[in-house]
């Protein structure tokens, strides 16, 4: 019943609290709905202009188009007038009326006067050219492969007669255009009907591009009423123009801006495997006759403009034939620049919405706040007094860490000032015992030459040499020199293991002998591992590996092995006191207490430290405790409780790790990994 009443007013609490966020959520909904269907109006008001705007280019680019054929049209008409005026027209006549056109028009490949040769006739004629300085004249036509060939035998020729082009290339001349099937079409329907006929799709001779021939007849002023067979002796001759079909077309887009607009341009005269004239690539910007990069797989991505096909599809006559032009939406032609403004609006809509939802919220957040800040006050009041107890507790330990480092330091430099001040006169007894020596060996050798030269002394000699005892005298005294010489060496030694502890002079990380530093701090601590009264000293058993030099602070690591083996030599002090033995009672034998340090190289950039007593060891919870400040199982007054937790942050200032393996019972070992190189 408690939970279920506890659930209920939980819910309740909860309900509450998002009830006051309802007049934003109303208002953010409305507005985006209201931005949204404005949006969507203008979104489709902008596709119908869009559609509009496609479809008036379209019916430009056809207007062009149809111009433009018009017009290279027109020119051969105006040929024709121009021999309708005229008696007779020499080919200098031609030349100098086509020429100023051809210069004028790229898109007119060339133009041809073209004449009907009976069969009867065909000697005369060739005769007649080669007489206007054509030596090698005869009619011709073109074996598949393009090599000239004379004309075979038929009743009626059409040769070339005069040409002229952007480029001369009196090698056209005598071809007989009704060799060629591609035009033979469309020259005999010319000359059949008497009206103007254009071939369907050719390849030029000159460039192999995509071109067309028109035919236009122009018969003798005498005509026959119609230009059948048998009235084709009234035929004056037949007008032909030449047209590549790019130059026509890209003479059209000059004045239009087609950006992101692709077309093709089709004869629907031609067969299905001819129809393909040419095609615009916008993205390229580029006109394609080639038919084997027609892809007509494009034709299908027609989009929304061009759903049904008549819509974007134009048809224009070109002579007698109708060429068809499909005019297809690009890449990018309904891109997001097509619709700013419903974009625009929609933006505008949804900020507008969003500034007015944040500004609600804002108001009803700090009405909350302000709530909840009466409730946090006096939880904030308890946070902030724990934090300054913890405050306290971490200003107390860093007062303790400091005045420990301080004294570190001291000890260190007093260390060091002691060392030195006692090593200079050591030095001097050290240097001076050597002397003494030699000196004190000589005087003997003169003594023991004198007895054997006077054997017989006077009485007073004798008495000094019974007071003396000379013969225990020359037997001590090498003796004396001797033990004072290995006191003084040991004075040195000590003096050297205090300066290689202190290492004052080596600030700065540097490469050193990690057992050197092992061996200067046991050799400080040496007078506490000797037997004493009622303590049988301990034993240090050395396993040093081959270990490189390792880059460090030689004066903090060997702070860490002093406080290590400083602990272990408290605990094995107390041992005895204690009756406590590794794995024996206190009747067995005798206990003898014993550190094994053992170094070692565990990989090419890590050292191993490992000392380890056979103590008492210690307790799962004390071990949880250890590296903690001020943390000491030793009685007041002989611990601080920061001597491991010092020795902690030094191995992990060195990047290393500082790990205790304890029991009961089992002693106690500590593991320092160092590496090699910082």
């Amino acid at each position: 019943m408690n939970v279920a009443s506890n659930g209920f007013n939980l819910l309740t609490k909860s309900l509450e609290s998002y009830r006051r966020y309802i007049p934003a959520a109303l208002t953010l909904c409305t507005g985006m709905s209201l931005s949204l269907a404005a949006a969507a109006v203008v979104w489709n008001w902008e596709n119908q202009r869009m559609k509009a705007e496609f479809h008036q280019q379209a019916d430009r680019l056809n207007v062009a188009l149809q111009q433009s054929i018009n017009k290279n049209l027109e020119f051969l008409y105006s040929i024709k007038a121009f021999y309708s005026a005229s008696t007779e027209v020499s080919r200098q006549d031609f030349k100098q009326f086509v020429q100023p056109a051809l210069s004028r028009n790229s898109a007119i490949h060339s133009v041809n006067w073209i004449l009907r040769v009976p069969a009867a006739q065909k000697a005369a004629y060739e005769a007649a050219i080669r007489a206007e300085g054509f030596p090698a004249f005869q009619i011709y036509e073109r074996t598949p492969d393009k090599k000239p060939l004379k004309a075979k035998v038929r009743s009626e020729y059409f040769p070339i007669t005069y040409r002229e082009a952007l480029e001369e290339d009196n090698k056209v001349l005598g071809f007989d255009a009704a060799s060629n099937p591609d035009r033979k079409a469309a020259l005999e329907k010319s000359v059949n009907t008497g009206k103007i006929a254009a071939s369907g799709r050719i390849k030029l001779v000159s460039n192999d591009r995509q071109g067309l021939q028109v035919f236009l007849p122009i018969p003798r002023n005498e005509t026959s009423p119609d230009n059948s067979v048998n009235g084709r002796q009234n035929l004056m001759g037949v007008i032909a123009g030449v047209f590549q079909i790019t130059s026509t077309v890209d003479f059209s887009l000059q004045s239009l801006n087609l950006d992101n607009i692709n077309f093709y341009l089709y004869d629907n005269s031609a067969t299905d495997k001819e129809r393909f004239l040419a095609r615009y690539d916008s993205q390229a910007k580029q006109l394609i006759d080639d038919p084997k990069l027609e892809k007509p797989e494009l034709i299908n991505l027609r989009g929304q403009i061009c759903k049904n096909s008549s819509a974007c599809t134009r048809t224009f006559n070109v002579a007698d034939r109708q060429w068809m032009l499909l005019v297809l939406p690009g890449n990018g032609y309904n891109n997001l620049r097509t619709h700013q403004g419903s974009l625009s609006i929609c933006a505008i809509g949804l900020l507008m919405t969003g500034s007015l939802t944040v500004y609600l919220l804002m108001s009803l957040g700090r009405t909350a706040k302000v709530e909840q800040q009466v409730r946090d006050r006096t939880i904030q009041l308890k946070d902030r007094t724990a934090e300054l107890e913890t405050a306290l507790k971490n200003l107390q330990s860093a007062q303790l860490k400091l005045i420990q480092t301080e004294k570190m330091s001291s000890l260190g430099q007093l260390v060091a000032g002691v060392a030195h001040e006692i090593n200079n006169p050591v030095n001097f007894i050290s240097g001076n015992l050597i002397h003494a020596g030699e000196y004190t060996q000589n005087l003997l050798e003169l003594v023991e030459i004198y007895q054997q030269q006077y054997p017989n002394p006077t009485p007073k000699v004798q008495d000094k040499l019974q007071e003396i005892d000379l013969e225990f005298l020359s037997e001590d005294l090498p003796k004396i020199l001797k033990s004072m010489n290995v006191g003084s060496e040991r004075i040195r030694q000590i003096v050297l293991s205090l300066r290689n502890f202190s290492r004052l002079d080596e600030a700065e990380m540097k490469s050193v002998d990690i057992h050197q530093g092992i061996d200067s701090t046991l050799m400080i601590l040496e007078s506490r591992l000797k037997p004493k009264a009622n303590f049988l000293g301990i034993q240090v058993i050395k396993e040093y590996g081959n270990l490189p030099l390792v880059e460090c602070w030689a004066g903090q690591l060997n702070q860490v092995f002093m406080n290590v083996l400083s602990n272990a030599i408290d605990i094995l002090s107390d041992a005895p006191n204690k009756k406590m033995a590794i794995g024996k009672s206190s009747s067995d034998s005798a206990f003898l207490p014993t550190i094994r340090i053992r170094t070692e190289l565990l990989s090419s950039n890590c050292v191993s430290v490992r000392i380890a007593d056979n103590g008492a060891g210690m307790t799962e919870n004390v071990k949880k405790h250890l590296f903690e400040p001020f943390f000491t199982t030793k009685p007041v007054g002989k611990g601080t409780g920061l001597g491991l937790s010092i020795s902690y942050q030094i191995v992990e200032k060195h990047q290393g790790s500082f790990r205790c393996v304890s029991a009961p019972e089992e002693g106690t070992e500590f593991g320092i990994e160092v590496p090699v190189r910082q």
